[in-house]
């Protein structure tokens, strides 16, 4: 499974976060909530993003 988040590093012209794929995500559950963090393939920076329970099982 291919997880996109935003990257803040990578911008396009209007300088707004683009939509970059997920390097290596790591699921996380704190509290009920599950996230992911990883790094971008463009630029190499970090990147994190909520998701809920469906996704982050099927990413496990």
């Amino acid at each position: 499974m291919e997880l996109k988040a935003l990257c803040m590093k990578c911008r396009n012209a209007e300088n707004k976060p683009t939509m970059q794929v997920m390097k290596d995500p790591k699921v996380e559950e704190k509290n009920n909530r599950y996230s992911a963090k990883g790094q971008c393939s463009v630029c190499g920076g970090n990147m994190f993003k909520f998701m809920s329970k469906a996704d982050a099982e099927a990413l496990k």
